[in-house]
């Protein structure tokens, strides 16, 4: 792997990790579990496309991680398992007050427990190579 490529993959997974630790940080606040999904939203997305750029595949300006997901299990088929629920509600329509819904502390536990997930199996699957 050529240097340039190490340090995008590097930078999608920090950036997927201040998600991850605003998720964190934020889940102790039932006020703002709506801004803790929309994290944990944003971390699974950023680990499932630098899987998708490790494998050499270009990557769409997308926020669906159900397609994301499904383009990594056609790579690699260890990501069958992942089971996002409606976290991509947290991606976009969660910033508008029409279509609000406050999820509740166990959902929030949940898609921080996905979010986690993924990380964990996309770091597996580059960190060989880094």
């Amino acid at each position: 792997m050529k240097a340039d490529e190490k340090n995008n993959l590097l930078e999608w997974f920090k950036k997927a990790d201040h998600d991850i630790i605003a998720a964190h940080k934020l889940l102790a606040d039932d006020e703002i579990l709506d801004t803790d999904c929309f994290h944990c939203q944003q971390a699974a997305e950023k680990y499932l496309k630098a899987f998708i750029i490790f494998k050499g595949t270009e990557i769409e300006k997308i926020h669906d991680l159900d397609k994301l997901n499904k383009e990594c299990s056609a790579l690699d088929s260890d990501f069958e398992i992942f089971d996002f629920k409606n976290l991509n509600y947290f991606a976009i329509d969660v910033r508008y007050p029409d279509d609000f819904t406050q999820p509740s502390p166990e959902e929030a536990q949940y898609y921080l427990e996905i979010a986690e997930r993924v990380k964990a199996l996309v770091r597996k699957k580059i960190s060989p190579s880094l």
